[in-house]
């Protein structure tokens, strides 16, 4: 039997003959092979090192938008974009050639649509033969919606529409996408964790200015006034907080008492309190006989036009004067905590409400004041909202009523020792109660002499 045989193909005995035909078909098939293995080696690289570079980057922003690209080139898509859950709701990040709208509107089953049931399901959609055609004159032909997710959670969906070439999406582009999309879930999750310890940190270095400037302005030295004793504590939360108090000497005989709270929080709190303060202390100082009514107008007209500028920001004073050589209490409350007075001889609690509205929102207001005798043993507890607003676990109040019943209870301590009281009636109080009920609060007790 004669065989014919290529060039180089030798004839091993014990072995089949190969045709040269036969041959010819194997060598095609090994080559195909071949290029086939060598297409996924360079796509495995072209994956990793794809990934490498989505990892890197740590803005999500900049995440999305790189990755989009990659993605269209990597199934050879022709639009797309990219929806990321916030807040219970996927919301579009990055779209190229199509919005978000004509995507949302793309009906899938169970009454939802693709990218809601993508998310939902945790499931890559591909859809083919659509012939859908949207505002933006696409014509939709094949679709793939693929979700991007952690073993813990869904963070998105990234959704192809068309290829640039003829044919639909495949298994192929599938897999490829999701391996992607995987690189891409963990540079999503590292970006969120870097912008949430920057805004840790700002907070933090927020927090450290807004401290500074409040222990720069409270007033250390109270001890040495004749006349009266003097406790006052600021009891910090964990976010500082607009609350500040005054203790200025007017003369030998006169002494300035001075409690209030600014609204909001951190840095643009403590500038307003300490704009406040100084506001205060100027006025003082050019006119050491000025009543608490009127140095509430003057405080308040410099505080509306020239400190605060932004409508939701107030300021709250409380202004009492001790005139220990006439006996007499004038006071003041500008939008504040009314004050509680322990009339001793009396033996009863009496509330200092006289004054007017809030500071620094409007010029022009007028304020009254309140006026009574004073003798020896006769208290005034002054302090900020913090203190009645603090809650229990059941987020019942401290109240204004506790308040009273602390001063009454507590009525033989020195003041000092009744401040660290109050403080102790709070901590019982609050027992059991998130750390977010808590808000920063300062107490006064003043006593004559």
């Amino acid at each position: 039997m004669w065989s014919f045989l290529s060039p180089g193909v030798n004839c091993v005995p014990g072995m089949p003959i190969l045709t040269e035909m036969a041959y010819l078909e194997k060598t095609t098939e090994i080559d195909t092979l071949e290029a086939e293995l060598a297409v996924q080696q360079a796509l495995l690289s072209d994956l990793s090192t794809m990934g490498t570079v989505v990892t890197s980057i740590l803005d999500i922003d900049a995440v999305l938008s790189v990755t989009m690209d990659m993605a269209l080139r990597l199934v050879d898509g022709e639009v797309g974009l990219v929806m990321i859950e916030e807040e219970g709701e996927l919301k579009p990040k990055v779209t190229w050639g199509v919005g978000a709208d004509f995507v949302k509107s793309l009906k899938y089953e169970d009454g939802l649509d693709l990218v809601t049931y993508c998310h939902e399901r945790q499931e890559t959609i591909i859809l083919a033969d659509l012939g859908i055609k949207s505002e933006e004159g696409i014509v939709l032909n094949t679709v793939m919606a693929s979700p991007i997710r952690t073993r813990e959670r869904g963070l998105g969906v990234m959704v192809m529409i068309n290829k640039t070439s003829t044919g639909d999406f495949t298994e192929g582009d599938k897999e490829n996408l999701l391996l992607l999309l995987n690189f891409v879930a963990v540079a999503v999750e590292n970006a969120a964790l870097v912008k949430d310890k920057l805004a840790q940190q700002k907070i933090q270095q927020e927090m450290a200015i807004a401290k500074q400037i409040q222990e720069t302005i409270l007033p250390q030295d109270i001890d040495s006034i004749e006349g009266v004793e003097i406790g006052a504590i600021y009891f910090p939360a964990r976010e500082v907080g607009g609350d500040f108090y005054e203790v200025i000497k007017l003369d030998d005989q006169r002494l300035m008492v001075i409690i209030g709270d600014v609204s909001n929080k951190g840095v643009p709190a403590a500038l307003v309190m300490s704009a406040t303060s100084a506001v205060i202390k100027t006025t003082l100082e050019g006119q050491r006989s000025i009543s608490v009514s009127e140095l509430a107008i003057k405080v308040n007209e410099l505080v509306a036009e020239q400190i605060i500028r932004e409508r939701e920001m107030f300021v709250t004073l409380f202004f009492c004067c001790f005139d220990l050589e006439q006996r007499k209490l004038t006071w003041c409350n500008a939008g504040h905590m009314p004050g509680l007075f322990w009339d001793d001889q009396e033996r009863k609690v009496e509330e200092l409400a006289e004054g007017g509205p809030i500071l620094g929102q409007f010029s022009g207001i007028q304020y009254k004041q309140g006026v009574r005798d004073i003798a020896a043993g006769d208290r005034l507890f002054l302090y900020t909202d913090g203190l009645t607003e603090a809650m229990d676990s059941d987020d019942n109040l401290f109240g204004r009523e506790r308040a009273e019943q602390v001063l009454t209870a507590e009525i033989g301590l020195p003041p000092k020792e009744f401040c660290h009281k109050v403080k102790e009636w709070v901590d019982r109080f609050a027992q059991g109660a998130s750390e977010d009920t808590h808000d920063d609060f300062t107490i006064m007790q003043i006593k004559v002499e």
